[in-house]
């Protein structure tokens, strides 16, 4: 009788029994190494008795056998207030799963400074490895400090010495500018980014800001088109103060497009083309980039954008943290995503 206390657990023996095979046999289907060991026959036998006992591994003396807990540590610094940190938290975690390993994250909220204390809590858990993501595009100085190996997501050090995943920043916006040249776009602006052409790269604010218009202006002189840029900031605000600079002027001076450093800034200028009396996109294009879940199919109309691998920066990661942990070096360490263009209704010829 197991009362109060609930069922007992069920062993691996007692798998073996309902299955009339050795432990072993047990043991060797459960951990996966049954090729050219164990008969198909005995397999299914051994996983169809796991599934009527509802078996479940003692993951922690599984631990103590094979020195791994079977666990991946995420420290993140702002994914709970990101509209980004779901896509790549739930493929991380899916691909954890699919590895049999858990996710274990720690989200800083804002707070950098407590990473190194967020990664000695990991490492006590005796986690395999540690993957350590920002909200948004970063050069570190040096990586966080780690006794396990770490990866890096949405980030990388300015030595390749960490194995990281990150986004194409500049093939996004090169995409960005070769759909509006395609179009016919000759006059352009880029909107918005924390970009002060006088500051280091490190001081200019989230560094997808300069990536982005440095690649957007030199796919414009290629193409032949004139290119600007106005604005700092990364919310609609900004982009409907940008806009409106760049716009209420004479329309022989005014761009027919404008690319927005994210979708917010998007919202904006399409705010601002409103309050103008410009219609989108007969009158002006607009392109945004991120692909924002639950912004930029939404707005009216819905947004040309570029689209930012979060899904498979987090499935990508847990791919290499999985690697490092297994002692392999990952070829190559450092892993660049690209981001894809995603044509909506907000983008046509000029007329």
């Amino acid at each position: 009788m197991t009362g109060s206390k609930g069922r007992a657990r069920v062993r691996a023996a007692d798998v073996a029994a309902a299955a009339g095979v050795s432990t072993t046999a047990v043991s060797f289907v459960l951990n996966g190494r049954d090729a050219g060991n164990i008969s198909s026959a005995t397999r299914d036998r051994v996983l169809k008795a796991a599934e009527e006992l509802d078996y479940r591994p003692n993951y922690v003396a599984r631990s103590l056998r094979r020195n791994s807990t079977s666990s991946i540590g995420l420290v993140t610094d702002a994914f709970a207030s990101s509209p980004f940190g779901g896509r790549l938290l739930a493929a991380a975690t899916e691909t954890a799963d699919a590895a049999d390993h858990v996710l274990l994250m720690m989200d800083l909220g804002h707070r950098t400074e407590r990473a190194a204390e967020a990664i000695a809590a990991l490492e006590s858990r005796r986690v395999d490895a540690i993957i350590y993501a920002t909200m948004g595009f970063t050069r570190l100085d040096e990586p966080p400090a780690s006794r396990v190996p770490l990866v890096l997501a949405n980030c990388v050090t300015r030595g390749p010495d960490r194995p990281s995943v990150s986004p194409d920043d500049a093939g996004g916006a090169a995409a960005a500018l070769r759909h509006l040249a395609d179009l016919g776009h000759r006059r352009v602006a880029m909107l918005g980014g924390h970009h002060s052409p006088e500051l280091p790269e490190a001081d200019s604010g989230n560094v997808s800001g300069p990536i982005r218009w440095r690649a957007f202006r030199a796919a414009a002189a290629e193409a032949g088109v004139e290119a600007r840029h106005a604005g700092r900031g990364w919310s609609i605000h900004d982009g409907h103060a940008a806009a409106m600079r760049v716009l209420d002027v004479p329309p022989s001076r005014r761009p027919t497009a404008l690319f927005a450093v994210c979708d917010r800034v998007a919202a904006g200028a399409l705010l601002a083309a409103a309050r103008l009396g410009a219609s989108v996109p007969e009158d002006l294009s607009i392109v945004g980039f991120d692909d924002q879940e639950a912004l930029a199919e939404s707005l009216v109309p819905p947004l040309t954008t570029v689209a930012l691998p979060h899904a498979l920066m987090g499935e990508t990661a847990v791919e290499l943290a999985l690697a490092v942990a297994r002692g392999e070096q990952p070829d190559p360490p450092q892993r660049v995503l690209p981001c894809s263009l995603v044509v909506r209704d907000s983008t046509a010829r000029p007329r």
